[in-house]
């Protein structure tokens, strides 16, 4: 059993513990200190045993990933001492409860077997006492012979969902099937470590005391009998249909902010398709066969069934099994991928504790989720590397993409692909230039407004302001201020879209796109932001040779690699991008606001681009007005 760690001021205890040497400095401080109120003794430790567990995964969480910032951490820590649910206490639900020495029956009723709120007598002839710390004992034993199995083999199937389910929560990208192994080994470290103190806290402070155990005469050898479950007739919310338990399970992510509202978006898609395969029934009514079924039907759809528009017809016309059927045995379609799946997996795994703590389902009951986790072993070369993974434009493509009739003129918005004498200034033509000259995110363009492009007034220098805290972005480095490139200027983006604007206004408007405005597989109001345009940019670039794996995204991976190519100073291009670093803040933090964009101005003026930026002008002053597009949001 661990220290408590408990103090008391007054009327009030608290929870303390010293964080390790190593971690101190990410931490900027040196102990965990929570109050727990005016708990009494028994209540005080079992929310410190909570609070123990919660730091140890914690602290195993930072030395895992050390990109994480101070306030990445701060955000961890509540999510962990408050909200995250223990292994421990799902195994306690499948007995009754954690036993103390106070709490133990006496010898004279101790054999009528009954766990703590169990009425129900054993069965006849058995003499397993749930009460009786030695059936505790032979669980803890079991439980740890099979941690350390696992931990010797390397089968993380036990942690796997928790480990990608904490990624997921946190953004964390976990690149390579190394890195999740690391996580989860540390993950199962933590579980063996845990068992080892709760198994010898049993042993040395509650068996040598129990009445059945005090003169080591009587021993128990037999496990826990069946763990009774509860009907769903007895559970608060056992009727509740899936899709509501999901409403309201993203709902409570977000409030807890285990989750961004971007993160609940994305996951909603994951409940839709689960519903259309499935069924839309109560949690308790899915059994391991649902979630085999649904394993089947994901591996077996398209990889780009919500994109392609011959796909989404059959989907609307007859359903995602018919749409499986249509490709069944077809060698000419790309089937979504184990990664994809695996993603889904993680956010439905995160569904099935937070049902067992809102009574939805039975406390014990297995997820009907575990197991389906695909092990991806990537075959990497000798000096491959995971940055490789993700591709930048190559000289090429980033030609044919600027020498496109977008920028050249068009015949319409809708024939864009051929050549004619209007070019449209609209999100389509801004938003590629804005994303290729800045490398910000595509989310980060879509949501800016008229406001969030400013003149210093010192320095006269534009920029767009990242650091306001209205907008969403992925990580606390994400804030920065993003000088405007110079073409960007030269093309006229104050005057075509700051000038006679209200500051309210949406930068880049997303306007009618086709097909996808009036799908109904369309999310609506809930898409993320400049998902219209990120439909059609997947369309525009594939038109003009790009390769499958080279998306929008891809725009920061030039941007990176081409200023630091062109001798820029490493922490200055993290500044521009948003990627955290230790030395990036202190760099930066030696600078005052007019300093830093003045040095930011001439890093971003470094990149440079196959664009012809006079041959643009010349088209742009031919073109028409950029149009007012209908807003989406």
């Amino acid at each position: 059993m661990p220290r408590t760690h408990l103090r008391r001021r007054r009327q009030t205890v608290f929870f303390r513990r010293i964080i390790p040497h190593d971690l101190r400095q990410r931490f900027g401080q040196h102990e965990i200190l929570r109050s727990l109120g005016h708990a009494t003794p028994g209540e005080a430790r079992r929310m410190a045993q909570r609070l123990w567990d919660g730091t140890e995964t914690l602290f195993t969480l930072v030395r895992f990933n050390r990109s994480l910032t101070r306030a990445d951490i701060a955000r961890l820590a509540e999510q962990h001492l408050e909200t995250q649910a223990l292994t421990h206490d799902k195994m306690v639900g499948k007995i009754g409860r954690y036993p103390k020495p106070e709490d133990l029956r006496a010898s004279d009723d101790a054999a009528s077997g009954a766990a703590p709120g169990d009425e129900a007598d054993p069965e006849e002839g058995s003499d397993v006492v749930l009460n009786d710390p030695a059936a505790w004992i032979f669980l803890y034993e079991s439980r740890l012979d099979g941690l350390k199995r696992d931990r010797a083999v390397n089968n993380f199937a036990a942690v796997r969902g928790k480990a990608q389910e904490l990624a997921l929560s946190n953004e964390i990208d976990l690149e390579s099937s190394s890195e999740e192994g690391a996580l989860c080994r540390a993950l199962l470290d933590v579980e063996i470590t845990i068992a080892e103190e709760k198994l010898a806290y049993l042993q040395d402070a509650v068996l040598p005391y129990h009445p059945l155990h005090e003169n080591r005469v009587r021993t128990v050898q037999a496990p826990v009998e069946a763990v009774k479950t509860a009907s769903p007739s007895t559970l608060r919310h056992g009727q509740k249909l899936f899709s509501a338990c999901w409403e309201t399970y993203g709902r409570d992510r977000v409030l807890h902010g285990d989750w961004k509202p971007s993160i609940e978006r994305q996951c909603q898609s994951t409940a839709r398709l689960f519903v259309e395969i499935c069924g839309d029934k109560p949690l308790g009514e899915y059994g391991p066969a649902d979630a085999a079924q649904f394993k089947r039907a994901m591996l077996a759809l398209p990889a780009n069934y919500d994109k392609n528009t011959e796909w989404r017809k059959i989907r609307q016309r007859i359903g995602i099994r018919g749409l499986i059927e249509h490709c069944s045995g077809r060698s000419d379609v790309d089937l979504l991928k184990p990664q994809t799946f695996n993603r889904h997996l993680a956010a439905l795994s995160g569904l099935w504790p937070w049902a067992q703590s809102n009574e939805v389902v039975a406390k014990g009951l297995p997820s009907i989720f575990e197991g389906l986790h695909i092990n991806l072993r990537r075959a990497r070369g000798r000096h491959h590397r995971a940055r490789d993974d993700r591709p930048m434009w190559n000289h090429a493509e980033l030609v044919a993409v600027f020498n496109a009739p977008l920028f050249t003129g068009v015949r319409s918005r809708r024939s864009w692909k051929i050549p004619g004498p209007h070019v449209l200034c609209d999100e389509r033509y801004w938003g590629i230039l804005i994303g290729s000259h800045s490398g910000m995110r595509r989310g980060e363009i879509f949501q800016l407004r008229v406001r969030h492009v400013v003149q210093d007034a010192e320095t006269g220098i534009w920029y767009f302001n990242l650091k306001e805290r209205s907008l969403q972005l992925k990580a606390e480095g994400s804030a920065r201020w993003i000088p405007l490139h110079q073409n960007l200027l030269r093309l006229g983006l104050i005057e075509a879209l700051v000038v006679g604007r209200g500051e309210h206004e949406f930068l880049l408007p997303e306007g009618e796109v086709g097909a996808e405005a009036k799908d109904a597989l369309d999310d609506g109001d809930d898409t993320a932001y400049g998902s219209a345009f990120g439909k059609w940019f997947q369309r525009f670039k594939s038109e003009y040779g790009a390769r499958k794996d080279v998306v929008f995204h891809s725009f920061r991976h030039s941007a990176t690699t081409l200023l630091l190519n062109a001798g820029a100073q490493r922490e200055f291009v993290e500044e521009l991008i948003g990627h955290e670093s230790m030395a990036r803040r202190s760099e930066i933090g030696r600078y005052n606001k007019g300093q830093t964009l003045v040095l930011l101005k001439e890093v971003v003026d470094r990149l440079v681009l196959p664009i012809d930026v006079d041959k643009l002008v010349d088209a742009a002053r031919m073109g028409e007005p950029r149009l007012a597009s209908a807003l989406r949001r």
